[in-house]
Order: C-alpha cells, then sequence, then structure tokens
C-alpha cells in the first residue's frame, strides 16, 4: 500500500493531467431542439477577425457579450441580467473612451441613456420606455451645463424644448405637441431680454412675428400666413443683407419704419480665413478657430433722412477709389 503521501501526490498529479488533457468547450453549438448552447463566436465575412464572442443558455445570451470592429477594437460590451431578458449595454469609440451606456430590455432601449464624447465627457442624456424615448433629453456644453433640453412622451417631443447659453440662460423655447411645434416661441439675447417672438400654429408659423434691439425696442416686424411670409415692417435698427458666401451686401438703418441714418453697400470682393482665436471664454481652448472675413470694400454710402436719401452719396471701385459723388436733396439729386 502506497503511503498517505505518495497517494496523494499521484492524486493530485493524475486529476492534473486529465484537467490539461481535456479538449477546449465546442464553440457555436446547438441542441436536439436547434436550440444555442454554450459558447459562441463570430467572425467578420471574409476573415478571421472575430466580431463577437459570448455564452448562450437555451438561445438566449447569458453573461457578457463583447462584439468588435474589423480592426478588432472593442465596440460594445453587453452585460445580461441573471434574471434574463434585460441587459446593460456600453458603447465605445474607437479610442477606446466610452461612447454609449444604458439598458436594454430584449433588444429595446430602455430607462436613461448617457452619451459621452471622445475624451469621456457626458455630452447627453436620454430617457427611454420600451424602445420609445420617453421623459426629459438633455444636451450639454463641455463645461457641464445644460445646452439643450427637450421632454419627450411615447417617442414624440410633448412639452418645451429649450436651448441654453453656457451661462445657464435660456437662449430659445419652443413648444411641441406630438412632435410638432405649437404655441408661443421666444429666442432671448445673453442678457434675458428678447430677441425674436411669435407663435407656431401645428408646425407652421402664423401671425406677428417680432424681432427686437437688445433694449427692447421692436427692429422688425413679420407677418405670416401658414408659414408664408406676407410682408414685413422694419422699425428701429441696423438692417443688413447678405451675398450668398455670408458676406455683407448692404446695411441701413431705421427708425420708427422709416431708413434714417448712414446706410452702405458692399462689393463681394472679400474672401473669408480661419484663424486662432485670441480672446473668448476660459472654457475655449486655444486651438478654437474664427472665421474671418478679409478685403472686402465698400460700393456705396451715404444717408437717409425720412425715407429719402440727403447729402453726400460716394462710389467706390473695389479698390477702394472713390469713382463718383452725387449730393441729394430731400431724395432728389441735385
Amino acid at each position: 500500500m502506497l503511503p498517505m503521501r505518495s497517494l496523494f501526490l499521484a492524486t493530485a498529479c493524475s486529476l492534473g493531467l486529465w484537467a490539461m488533457a481535456q479538449p477546449p468547450a465546442a464553440i457555436n453549438q446547438k441542441d436536439a431542439q436547434g436550440r444555442k448552447q454554450g459558447p459562441w463566436e463570430r467572425t467578420w465575412k471574409d476573415s478571421q477577425q472575430l466580431r463577437y464572442k459570448g455564452q448562450f443558455t437555451n438561445d438566449k445570451p447569458v453573461g457578457t457579450f463583447t462584439y468588435y470592429s474589423t480592426d478588432g477594437k472593442v465596440e460594445s460590451v453587453v452585460d445580461h441580467y441573471p434574471t434574463g431578458g434585460a441587459a446593460h449595454g456600453r458603447h465605445f469609440h474607437p479610442n477606446g473612451k466610452l461612447m454609449a451606456e444604458g439598458r436594454y430590455v430584449g433588444e429595446q432601449k430602455d430607462s436613461v441613456w448617457n452619451y459621452y464624447d471622445v475624451e469621456g465627457r457626458l455630452r447627453s442624456t436620454e430617457r427611454w420606455a420600451k424602445g420609445l424615448m420617453d421623459g426629459d433629453q438633455e444636451a450639454f456644453f463641455a463645461n457641464g451645463a445644460v445646452a439643450e433640453r427637450c421632454r419627450w412622451k411615447a417617442g414624440k417631443r410633448n412639452g418645451p424644448c429649450e436651448e441654453f447659453f453656457d451661462n445657464g440662460q435660456v437662449r430659445r423655447s419652443i413648444p411641441y405637441v406630438n412632435d410638432v411645434a405649437d404655441g408661443e416661441t421666444n429666442v432671448y439675447f445673453l442678457s434675458g431680454k428678447r430677441e425674436e417672438s411669435g407663435r407656431y400654429v401645428k408646425g407652421q408659423r402664423h401671425g406677428p412675428w417680432f424681432i427686437y434691439n437688445e433694449d427692447g425696442s421692436v427692429r422688425i416686424q413679420i407677418l405670416y400666413e401658414n408659414d408664408q411670409y406676407v410682408k414685413d415692417k422694419k422699425e428701429n435698427g441696423v438692417f443688413k443683407e447678405y451675398y450668398e458666401d455670408d458676406q455683407p451686401k448692404s446695411e441701413v438703418t431705421w427708425k420708427d419704419g422709416k431708413k434714417q441714418g448712414p446706410f452702405k453697400e458692399y462689393h463681394a470682393n472679400g474672401h473669408w480665413v480661419e484663424r486662432p482665436v485670441k480672446v473668448g471664454p476660459a472654457e475655449r481652448p486655444k486651438s478654437d478657430m474664427e472665421r474671418v472675413l478679409e478685403g472686402q470694400t465698400v460700393k456705396r454710402e451715404g444717408t437717409y433722412v425720412n425715407d429719402l436719401l440727403e447729402g453726400e452719396v460716394k462710389e467706390y471701385d473695389e479698390g477702394g477709389r472713390l469713382v463718383l459723388s452725387k449730393r441729394y436733396v430731400k431724395g432728389v439729386e441735385e
């Protein structure tokens, strides 16, 4: 008879050899009823690159499933709850940072979902129920302040949708009914004073819309019927027109509904360039660029008094040289 120690060693060795000799678990297997069982893996078409791997029990996914891109990076990880039917999903940017995470019930989004930028900052949050948006949806600035907020019900916007400045002040507010803009809408200056106001009726602008100066005076009144422009009435302020490439075309001062004061017209000879921002909010990275117009010149300038040209009106060529000068008295050329 072997001594107890020798017997123990022999048993341990035989168990170790048995374990080493076991073949790896077969993958991609189905039982007699055609149900997936055990570990499963799939590769991308015409490739050896793994597409996903996970485990099934009676045709239902269990545990962790990992999904890969064509270049082998992890795209998603889905952890299935032991109780079945629900799972927690995580999706990743190509740089490995978390892009989105939330709960699935079946294959539908449910509860709260969060979305992140490539640097890992939270950029939006959504609330879902049975695969439909339901509750508040929020988007965030890089500094964490709320940029937008909309109320959803059963997959449709119902209630106010608001945009914000990064200091928390409301920028725009539009009410929705069954995913259609309906009701009084307002746009605000950073100061909190109204910049624009009007009404939507079943998704169409209808009735008078007002654009304000920052001092609260009406700059322009526009009349709409079923979203069609009818007419406008300019009130107070400097009004600008633009060429198709956004270069200024003209600017005219209005007061009490009449042209009153200096005006300028411009040649379309400028060009847009981008250059680094020199001064800006502290949270803006130094790499930010701004679009700047260079080289545009004045084409014509003068003055209006009570809607009529008054005094000297000058015209220039594209090089900025004066080519013509006229004088007007109450709109009549002298």
